[in-house]
């Protein structure tokens, strides 16, 4: 009989792909963790609304989803044995794999294993440990359309000074094309839905540490057996 495998820590550094300055986040995360428990600690950490189908690349290998709410198994001559984890994936110090979140707007998150470590028992499991920035708004237009919302949102700071009821007024339209004929963007759209608009209150800078763990503890106590919280 195989010996279980030792269960260890993995410190993970996830950073989303052509944004600067970078989104990312420091993630504590268990082996025995399921490959799609990382994806749910993904989502949580970087704000996400789990709206879209998402994929792992590792080791020249892809693990993706038909759709949302699909777990990864582990398949042996076409019989699935059990759910995918961390632990099967050998995960070596300094390799990268990659998460793609959203086929159309297509967000590419950079994994790097920066440590392995032995799990301390007086820490809850996953945990988010560091970042920066906050998570683009879902559906924004990937991060071309990220680009352009934080444009947007300078625009409208600017001219709050100046009236920002007016500016929304002398640039609002109703057939969802800028004075020049081209298509508006998620991005483009910003304010015009009134004071209430959330993309308004979205502050790029902004990360709540606290707030993520609360709903990682939230979401895995006792349920994907990634946490062991005394």
């Amino acid at each position: 009989m195989s010996k279980p495998a030792l269960l260890v820590a993995y410190r993970l550094k996830v950073g989303l792909r052509d944004i600067s300055p970078m989104i990312w986040r420091r993630l504590l995360v268990r082996s025995d963790l399921t490959l799609f428990g990382l994806h749910r600690v993904i989502q949580i950490a970087f704000g996400w609304e789990d709206y879209h189908l998402h994929a792992f690349k590792v080791h020249g290998r892809r693990f993706g989803t038909q759709r949302t709410g699909e777990r990864h198994h582990l398949v042996e001559d076409g019989k699935i044995l059990r759910e995918l984890t961390l632990a099967d994936l050998s995960l070596r110090v300094r390799q990268r794999m990659m998460y793609e979140y959203d086929f159309g707007d297509f967000w590419e998150h950079e994994i790097r294993v920066e440590a392995r470590e032995q799990p301390s028992a007086d820490k809850p499991w996953p945990v988010c440990t560091d970042g920066a920035r906050a998570g683009p708004p879902e559906d924004i237009g990937g991060p071309g359309g990220y680009e352009r919302l934080l444009e947007r949102l300078d625009e409208l700071r600017f001219d709050q000074g100046n009236g920002l009821d007016d500016f929304l007024d002398e640039n609002d339209t109703s057939d969802g094309e800028e004075d020049d004929g081209e298509e508006w963007t998620p991005a483009d759209r910003a304010g015009f839905d009134g004071p209430d608009d959330p993309l308004l209150r979205y502050d790029p800078d902004s990360i709540d540490r606290r707030a993520i763990n609360l709903a990682l503890k939230a979401e895995f106590v006792g349920k994907d057996r990634p946490m062991s919280v005394d």
